[in-house]
């Protein structure tokens, strides 16, 4: 096998990104080691699983705008840290960044932990996310496996499978090891990253313009857009339901808090029912008996991992006013992001 990391770290020198908010401003591209602070890099990991990073810039910069260090994350409440997370999905993460920050608060003095054991028994911390934590902010040797170094290695290599199988999952993560130098870890940690999201794209690779095009087997069998191998579609289901508005004579909605576990754990939301007609009446009477539906707003499609979810938005008027009824124009919780369109199309 043809190691990577010699021609992977000097495009990286040249090419590599180097500017992003996480990232210390005055690391220089040819510094061999940097220690930046473990929190932002730990941030931005978790912020970037399954997300962008276009869209992951402005919500770390807001996050840590509001909580620059862990002790103020591990000081927030739940409900704070949720609303600047709103709208970023996945919500879990932001749970175990909430829990993690109070453990190592508790545990090691607010003091990030360097050992690869101690990081990877926080909350939601897997084993590439623990490695690009340490190799990152520490320099230390641990491979990583996340979605852009699957592609790339899983081209290079023409590993078949998809990584979803776990045979395929321990080939990968041989290769990610055997690839790892022993030297310039947090270099090559961000190169390989880098190589994934801006040039082993997962469709239309520049490969005219890849360090590793000259051994990389999908490219010598112009087999790129085969790897790595698809995870065998299904359709998804569709679900409908109905989310309630209740207002109040004062204009304020009322919402509830849903469960921890299940989507949208911990976040503030609308009452939801079965979308059918006497199941609606039903759930409005016990809400208020003297409630009358005012209007129907139009329906919102939100798509979720494994089905679609149709909302049939009914606002309803009411005379209660206890607890629970919230002004829009104050609110400082966390929505769900069709829970915020819908508000927003209220008067």
């Amino acid at each position: 096998m043809h190691p990577i990391s010699k021609p992977l770290l000097k495009w990286f020198d040249q090419f590599g990104r180097h500017h992003l908010p996480w990232q210390v401003s005055n690391n220089s591209p040819q510094a061999s080691h940097s220690t930046p602070n473990p929190y932002p890099v730990w941030l931005s990991e978790v912020m970037l699983q399954q997300t962008q990073v276009s869209t992951v810039i402005g919500y770390f910069n807001n996050f840590v705008q509001h909580f620059p260090t862990i002790e103020a994350l591990a000081n927030a409440s739940e409900d704070a840290v949720l609303a600047q997370w709103a709208g970023l999905g996945y919500y879990a993460r932001a749970r175990n960044l909430h829990k993690c920050a109070q453990i190592i608060v508790a545990q090691y003095q607010g003091v990030f932990p360097k050992k690869f054991e101690q990081v990877l028994d926080l909350p939601g911390v897997g084993e590439s996310t623990a490695g690009a934590i340490l190799a990152i902010s520490f320099n230390q040797n641990h491979a990583i496996l996340d979605g852009n170094v699957k592609r790339v290695l899983a081209r290079y290599h023409q590993v078949k499978g998809h990584y979803g199988q776990s045979k395929t999952l321990q080939e990968l993560w041989h290769l990610a090891r055997y690839h790892t130098p022993n030297k310039r870890n947090a270099d090559y940690t961000q190169a390989i990253m880098d190589l994934g999201a801006t040039l082993c794209t997962r469709s239309n690779p520049e490969c005219e313009r890849c360090p590793l095009a000259q051994h990389c087997q999908a490219k010598q069998h112009n087999t790129q857009g085969n790897y790595p191998n698809p995870k065998p579609r299904k359709n998804k289901p569709t679900r409908s339901v109905a989310m309630l508005i209740y207002q109040n004579t004062a204009a304020e909605v009322y919402l509830k808090k849903r469960p921890q576990k299940g989507i949208w754990g911990g976040l503030w939301s609308l009452v939801e029912c079965e979308n059918d007609e006497k199941t609606i009446n039903q759930v409005i009477t016990k809400f208020d008996k003297n409630a009358v539906i005012k209007n129907k707003l139009p329906t919102v499609k939100h798509s979720f991992t494994h089905y679609h979810l149709m909302i049939n938005p009914i606002v309803v008027t009411c005379s209660r006013n206890t607890e629970g009824f919230h002004s829009i124009a104050r609110l400082k919780v966390g929505l769900p992001a069709p829970v915020k369109k819908i508000l927003a199309q209220l008067d």
